[in-house]
């Protein structure tokens, strides 16, 4: 009997650690300043699931000063902290709409999503270096 509990113990566990894990953002702009400030605008959600080692993201934007023209997954040093591209997403090229993609991740990158240190940079036609951004926080 010990090894049937065991073994139910083992798969119950295993099953949860398993488990999609969610993860959302709000979609805010991104530092400017006097030179930059009438380019950069706008508001935005996104959410996110791990599932396995892909993540999968889904968002919507409004109110930019101009066209999205590109959207990245990008992953820090830390939240707040800029960094590289890990991962193209897709995006509607218009002041309001859509981003999605999926992206598979490496350790690392999934270590960096659990500290809070990936996010989504979207570009707009007169921000080209980043209108909004969201930092991936993990669903409580």
């Amino acid at each position: 009997m010990p090894i049937a509990v065991a073994a139910m113990l083992t798969f119950a566990l295993a099953r949860a650690w398993a488990a999609d894990q969610a993860f959302r953002g709000q979609l805010d702009p991104v530092a400017f300043d006097n030179s930059t400030r009438a380019n950069v605008a706008g508001i935005g959600n996104i959410s996110a699931a791990l599932v396995g080692s892909t993540l999968i993201v889904s968002g919507r934007f409004s109110e930019l000063a101009s066209p999205a023209v590109a959207a990245q997954l990008r992953m820090g040093l830390a939240m707040g902290v800029p960094g590289p591209v890990i991962g193209k997403l897709t995006v509607a090229h218009a002041i309001s709409g859509e981003i999605a993609g999926k992206v598979k991740l490496s350790v690392a990158q999934i270590a960096a999503l659990h500290e809070n240190a990936v996010y989504v940079q979207l570009d707009s036609v007169k921000a080209p270096d980043g209108n909004l951004w969201g930092w991936l926080e993990a669903v409580q």
